[in-house]
């Protein structure tokens, strides 16, 4: 997170520095321009290397871009990679400090090491350059994000050039982002984060924490720190010790609990820090939003593969994928978004470029970023997300003229959202299996080939590349409908606990594409933050056959959610009835046979062997057939 610096003007800055701050550089390289203006990048004195192997990539710490040193794979030597900034003025400053951001876009297997040089003298001779930090980080892998601070204070009073010099060696790309230089402040209190459940039941308590970073030069040892919700204030005094450049996590002891279905504003504030004012109030607030909700809707977990057939490590991506295909198919939603091959779709491409690092890569509900998609990680991200409660249930149903679907997205709301229009938006995936083709564009890179790199769901026993001919693509991502924030103005303004809305979607299926293996992904995505907060798949061949036909009123399924048991109660004729139940991927789950019925009946059907999610129930009797939809909730 880049860190929010107030520059404090004085006539006598020399007098009161120890009570103001100065930002003095600030680099997020979210420019048109790379490096950027007045900076440079250059190979070491070694020459290994390309002359500028520095870009400018989606893979940010905060904003949509950083920089990184890519991959290179030279002999005889490490290539050495110079970033410089433009030149820095320090001659006002004092207790200068340095602040960077640094992670890696490779598993653990590799490393980083890397230097910070400063130069007095020029911003590209080498040998004016002086090491003031050092680093080895061999376990770095793809944690994320880490904050680094160097001591400038012996350049106070300077003019200097900073240089990021790294010693690419072993494959890694090493990214930073966010730089900053500055003059910290004695005492600074930042709140950095608050960490509240989006959405809850009525009458739960929900632990409200944040993080306090010390931003400053002395220790933090006391804090007084309260939540509001706009009606009720809840206040308490932390004793901490926060050292410079430290973040501690606190718990507040008062629970987020309301027991009615309502919509809050919960703002926390840092109104003391150690018995008097903040340094700098400015980052002293943190505002996030809380629902309780009447009950949750089906979660369903949606995973998107960053994959193409260029790419030699992503049959990894595909045996995971299929992994969770197999073992959580309810209760996922699978989408392999392709890159440089026939099967990209280039807004999606896009789209999810900015989630990822390189490839193969995994994004579950664009919430958990770059990761990994084998097994593991896929089932851990999973795991991790899983139960969280969703604030609405989606359903899709189709019509069809031709190759033409008109697509109907249905969801029911379970709490109140004033500004629902602006926060949530409705959107459509479209995705195929069993996807083939004959040109050497579906040839997919195999880096498993021989098993040398350990076994991979048999891509170890095949050729690299694998032939076209070899090849079947599931999951494939066909096109976004609504693009991929989710359309506009698919959500009213306001939406209200129990409403369900609905918005329609038109898609025309290629005539190179098989409708019987094509899905509909209904997704809402919300807008503050980009993540997918409701999900339901169903195929286009079960979503064409979902119809509330004539006569649906005379039979009534309660209760509806389910948990164990639904009952079915109708006025039969004398005949022989056939009820089913499907899933929203069209498979049978439950079949039962009732001959001779006739008047009214009462049907309890159990359905706690069922995971939780939307299920078709179809009733016929030889002259007709009733189809509804119905919910089970775990």
């Amino acid at each position: 997170m880049v860190k929010k610096i107030t520059l404090l003007l004085t006539l006598c800055f020399a007098c009161i520095q120890s009570s103001t701050a100065q930002t003095i550089l600030t680099e997020g390289f979210e420019g048109a321009t790379f490096p950027p203006t007045g900076w440079t990048s250059f190979r070491g004195t070694n020459g290994l290397g390309t002359a500028n192997d520095w870009i400018q990539a989606t893979a940010p710490n905060t904003g949509t871009y950083s920089a990184a040193n890519v991959y290179e794979n030279v002999t005889g030597g490490i290539a050495e990679d110079w970033l410089v900034t433009s030149q820095i003025d320090l001659t006002s400053a004092t207790n200068t400090e340095l602040q960077f951001y640094t992670a890696q876009s490779y598993g653990t297997d590799y490393g980083s090491i890397y230097e910070v040089k400063v130069s007095t003298a020029s911003q590209t001779n080498h040998s004016d350059f002086t090491t003031v930090a050092s680093y080895n980080e061999t376990t770095l892998g793809t944690a994320g994000f880490s904050l680094k601070t160097v001591d400038l204070s012996a350049y106070d009073g300077m003019m200097i050039y900073i240089a990021f010099v790294h010693f690419n060696d072993d494959g890694d790309n090493w990214i930073i982002d966010d730089i900053l230089v500055r003059s910290p402040l004695n005492l600074d209190a930042e709140l950095d984060n608050v960490s509240l459940n989006r959405y809850s039941l009525t009458s739960t308590d929900n632990q409200l924490s944040f993080d306090v970073f010390n931003n400053g030069i002395n220790p933090i040892t006391s804090l007084d720190v309260s939540w509001n919700d706009g009606t009720n204030n809840y206040s308490e005094n932390f004793v901490v010790n926060i050292t410079p450049g430290a973040t501690q996590t606190i718990n507040h002891s008062t629970p987020v609990n309301y027991s009615s279905v309502d919509e809050k504003d919960i703002t926390v504030t840092i109104s003391s820090v150690n018995g008097g004012a903040d340094g700098d109030m400015t980052n002293n607030s943190y505002d996030t939003k809380f629902n309780t909700l009447s009950q949750s809707g089906t979660k369903v977990v949606l995973i998107e593969e960053a994959t193409g057939t260029w790419c030699p490590w992503c049959p990894r991506g595909a045996v995971g994928m299929d992994y969770m295909a197999s073992n959580y198919g309810s209760t996922t939603a699978l989408v392999a978004v392709h890159n440089g091959d026939p099967m990209t779709v280039t807004e999606y491409d896009n789209g999810i470029g900015q989630y990822i690092g390189g490839y193969p890569s995994g994004v579950v509900d664009r919430l958990i970023e770059d990761l990994d998609p084998a097994q593991a990680s896929l089932e851990g991200a999973y795991n991790s997300l899983v139960n969280n409660l969703v604030p609405l249930d989606l359903t899709a149903s189709a019509s069809q003229v031709g190759n033409n679907l008109t697509i109907t997205v249905q969801g029911t709301f379970y709490s109140n959202f004033s500004s629902a229009g602006s926060n949530y938006r409705l959107g459509v995936i479209m995705t195929e299996d069993g996807v083939t083709g004959t040109t050497s564009g579906y040839n997919q890179a195999n880096n498993y080939s021989g098993g040398g790199n350990g076994p991979m769901g048999g891509y170890e026993g095949l050729p690299n590349p694998v032939p076209a001919a070899q090849m079947v693509y599931d999951h494939v991502g066909r096109a976004l409908l609504g693009g991929f924030n989710g359309e506009a103005g698919s959500i009213p303004a306001t939406v209200t606990d129990g409403q369900t809305v609905s918005h329609t979607f038109n898609y025309t299926i290629p005539a190179t594409s098989d409708e019987n293996n094509m899905y509909i992904i209904a997704v809402l995505i919300d807008q503050n933050d980009g993540t997918i907060v409701g999900v339901s798949e169903t195929s286009v061949v079960q979503a064409l056959s979902i119809e509330e036909v004539s006569g649906i009123d005379s039979i009534k399924i309660f209760p509806n959610p389910a948990k164990d048991d639904i009952n079915i109660s109708f006025e039969a004729g004398n005949g022989d009835y056939n009820i089913s139940v499907t899933d929203m991927l069209g498979r049978a789950v439950i079949t039962k046979s009732y001959e001779g019925v006739f008047g009214k009946q009462n049907i309890k059907l159990s359905v706690s062997e069922l995971n939780a999610g939307h299920y078709i129930m179809n009733i016929n009797d030889g002259n007709a057939s009733y189809s509804t939809k119905f919910i089970v909730n775990k």
